[in-house]
């Protein structure tokens, strides 16, 4: 029983990295940062508040 449920929990964590690769792509390609921003996988910020001289 032990071994069906750490199967089940990683194949979970499998799953769920997969998913949050697939949208973190989705988001950069879709939102990129523009001039004047930084930052990664379409969570961008603006230079000035990144403290970018």
């Amino acid at each position: 029983m032990a071994a069906a449920i750490n199967r089940l929990v990683v194949r979970t964590v499998l799953v769920c990295a997969a998913l949050a690769g697939l949208a973190a792509y989705s988001n950069h390609v879709e939102h990129p940062c523009t001039g004047g921003q930084v930052g990664a996988v379409g969570m961008c910020v603006s230079a000035s508040w990144a403290g970018a001289r």
